[in-house]
């Protein structure tokens, strides 16, 4: 993050934008911190690939889905500023956030405090619960679309980006759009794609805080394999230090069947507060 690269656009202009520096690359695009120089400020510019800037049917889904998403008004929320195309390449204006990735952190410094863990899935199911209400699907939540700031405020990145990519495209773009470790078992069939994948994949992000791991590792055959096979990892076993009631949160939130699922995103970040102990309870509502 945040180092220049032999293709690295930093130092150049798009359209009005003066690109300074790289702080993200994935299979969708690259994200710059970026000066605005028609309305002077700085801003977060997310490039997206040739390969999806040329698909009509992308073109199409995010243009309908970054409008949407840019409606969205809550403060767990990316704001997105604009979004278009220069010189045949599709852009996303977003907030620049001075924050960290939260699979940074978890890389760097291992599984974090439940109490924290819980205070960061509160406020990411805020945001997922604001864009469901509104009709959008996130379909990418993963620690690398997770930003916190020095003072534990959480966002999630993405919205209207990752949603505009079908799921037919997994194989052509790789993990990114729906990365594998995250994904809901119904994701790898024929059945509807709900709200309830989000909360799946929320589940699997509570999970990888308290233990350091995401729930099925290996290549990503093997993964997509156990997320509709494999029985639910109870996050105790993999560090018998967290409380045995987490067991029930993880169960619940990664139920293989859609409808045995949390109802909301909100219902399993209450749930996990409801596993930690009274003292850590108080420091999960101090972070917030």
């Amino acid at each position: 993050m945040g180092e220049a690269t032999a293709d690295s656009r930093e130092g150049t202009q798009f359209g009005p934008y003066r690109l300074l520096r790289l702080v993200g690359r994935g299979g969708m695009g690259d994200v710059y911190e970026a000066e605005d120089t028609v309305r002077e400020r700085t801003v977060a510019l997310k490039l997206m690939s040739r390969t999806l800037s040329n698909d009509p049917v992308f073109r199409s889904r995010m243009q309908r889905e970054a409008r949407t998403a840019g409606r969205l008004h809550e403060p767990h929320v990316v704001p997105i500023h604009d979004f278009g195309e220069i010189d045949g390449q599709l852009y996303v204006d977003m907030r620049l956030i001075d924050g960290k990735d939260l699979a940074s952190m978890l890389k760097r410094y291992g599984p974090i405090s439940p109490p924290r863990a819980i205070a960061i899935v509160r406020q990411i199911g805020s945001a997922l619960d604001a864009a469901h209400a509104a009709g959008i699907l996130h379909r990418d939540v993963k620690p690398e679309n997770i930003l916190v700031s020095a003072d534990d405020f959480a966002y999630l990145v993405d919205f209207g980006i990752a949603s505009a990519t079908s799921d037919e495209k997994l194989t052509q773009f790789g993990t990114t759009v729906g990365t594998a470790k995250y994904m809901a078992p119904e994701r790898f069939g024929d059945s509807a794609i709900t709200h309830k994948a989000d909360i799946y994949a929320l589940a699997c992000v509570l999970y990888e805080c308290l233990t350091g791991s995401p729930p099925y590792t290996g290549d990503q055959l093997s993964v997509m394999g156990a997320h509709v096979h494999q029985p639910i990892p109870r996050p105790s076993a993999a560090r018998p230090s967290i409380p045995a009631a987490f067991d029930g949160v993880i169960a619940r939130g990664m139920a293989k069947d859609p409808a045995d699922r949390y109802l909301t995103c909100g219902d399993l970040a209450a749930a996990a507060y409801g596993a930690l102990a009274a003292p850590d309870q108080d420091r999960a509502t101090d972070i917030l």
